[in-house]
Order: C-alpha cells, then structure tokens, then sequence
C-alpha cells in the first residue's frame, strides 16, 4: 500500500527566515524600541522581517487612524493612507530621525502633512503647493471651491455643450455674412473673404486686456495672402553737415562736429546737439503692391 503523500497546504514546523528569535517582535511607541528596531533594519535591510513589520505597523497603527480622524472615508481614505504611508517609509530612511528627541512625533507630522496635502490637492484638482493657495484665497473668499458635475446635474442643471443656441447662432450668422459681404466691398473675392471671417472667429482672446489684435500673422497666413509690407517714411542721416548760421556760428564746428557755445559748458549745450543730430526723413519709396510683371521680350 502506498504511504500517503503530505498535505500541500499543512504549515511547516520547520523555522523559517521570519522566526528569527533575534529581532524584537514587539514595537512600542517610544525612541528606544524605534531606535532598535531602525538598528536591525541596517542589518537585514527593509525586505527583512523587521521591516515588513515596521511598516506594516506604521500604516496600521499610525497612518490609518490619523486618516480616519480627519474624516476621511471611502477611496479618499485609500489614497491618502497610501500617500502618507510613502511619506512615513520615506522619512523612516532619513538619517536625521534617528538624532531626533521624538522620532514617532517626527513620523506623526509626515503623517499628517501627507494626508492633509493629499486632501487639499484633490478639493481643488491640483498639486499640494497651489492647492493650499487656493485654499487660502477661498477663506478669504477670492475663489470658491469646484464643484463636481455630477452633483449640478443632480440639481438639475443641464450638461455643457458645445451647439450654440439657435438665436445665437443666427446672430452670428448675420455679422459673419455682413463682414464678408464688407470685405468683398472692397476688392476680396467672396471665397477668400469667407476664409478671413471664418480665421478670425477661430482667433483665441487676446491674454492681455490692453492687446486687441492677436494673430494678425496666422490670420494672414490662413487665407494663403501674405501681409503687406508695411509703408511710411524712411529716415536717413543728413548727406551733409548742417551749415552755421550768423545767428548761431556755433552750431557746427569747423571740422564738421558739433560744437560748444562760447561762455557755456558741454553739459549747457545738451539740448543743441540734440538738434544738430536730429535726422532727415523722407517718404518711402517703397509699396505694399508688387511691381507689375514683365516678360523676357519686352522693352
């Protein structure tokens, strides 16, 4: 008769790597056991079983019902007891807890502040840094919470959409067919015209109050025209050195630079050198519209 094979699922009476009668298995809540128990870790590491069950009891003991106590509930509980778990482990690893006089008070803050950054972060959808400024802000009443869209659709306020309503709709109509109509006024062709109106509808608002025209670059190069070259008046420095009159001889110097007034100083005369720099200017010969093409053969 065989003999009958063991059971899989019996436990082993034979040690294992967790019954090391060496490491305390009893953590209490004052620096000497927390000293100790950080001492085994640097020599089995945190994979050891004096790790595993350091962290199993900071997130027992202290992480979840400081979560708890803050009123937090549900899947926020769950987040935030995972967040401070981390930042708990993480200062756990640093050094300095050790030369601390309250190393479980050290670890309680982190706690604390893990939880609470998590809590502010997720009210306002953003990082833990900018929520607490807007949590500032909403104390003074400069912001207001958000509010999520499933508790206004509750309250029976309609989804967003992006169809305008049908007045609006006709309104806009009407000024885009007036603006088109008023560029083909003056020489634009109707398809080119309907590009414009319909560039510069899709325009972003200026960022600035004071900017009014924004994108005027992509709005001329949207329609395939180029904007024109801009037109004005060219300034050029004086071709020859301005002559001394008998009322002022002194307004050029022999050599062609401007010269001190007898009886004053270089600073007194500040104001006339400015006018003898002044620059001449003169319309610009250049034009918005190209010149007109010309053929190889003519003359």
């Amino acid at each position: 008769m065989p003999a009958p094979r063991s059971d899989p699922f019996q436990l082993s009476l034979q040690p294992g790597p967790d019954d090391d009668h060496n490491t305390a298995t009893t953590i209490r809540r004052d620096r000497p056991s927390l000293l100790d128990q950080l001492g085994i870790i640097d020599t089995e590491g945190w994979d050891g079983p004096a790790g595993t069950r350091l962290l199993q009891y900071l997130r027992t003991e202290l992480v979840r019902p400081l979560t708890i106590h803050l009123g937090l509930r549900g899947a926020a509980a769950s987040q935030a007891e995972a967040t401070a778990w981390e930042a708990v482990w993480l200062e756990a690893t640093n050094p300095s807890l050790r030369a601390a006089d309250s190393p479980w008070g050290v670890l309680w803050r982190t706690a604390r502040r893990a939880v609470l950054n998590e809590v502010v972060a997720t009210r306002f959808a953003s990082s833990p840094r900018h929520g607490w400024i807007l949590a500032a802000a909403t104390r003074r009443g400069q912001e207001h919470t958000p509010i999520s869209l499933e508790a206004l659709v509750a309250e029976g306020w309609e989804t967003p959409s992006n169809d305008l309503d049908a007045h609006v709709a006709l309104i806009l109509a009407d000024v885009f067919a007036e603006a088109s109509e008023a560029l083909v006024q003056v020489g634009w062709d109707a398809v080119t015209a309907e590009r414009i109106v319909t560039a510069l509808a899709d325009l972003e608002p200026p960022r600035d109050p004071r900017s009014v025209a924004v994108g005027w670059r992509s709005l001329a190069s949207a329609p395939g025209t180029p904007p024109p070259k801009p037109t004005g008046r060219r300034c050029s420095p004086p071709a020859t050195p301005i002559p001394a009159t008998p009322a002022h001889p002194w307004a050029r110097s022999p050599s062609g630079t401007p010269a001190d007034p007898p009886g004053t100083s270089p600073s007194s005369s500040k104001q006339t050198r400015g006018v003898t720099r002044r620059r001449r200017c003169s319309p610009s010969t250049r034009s918005s519209t190209p010149p007109p093409a010309t053929t190889a053969g003519s003359t």
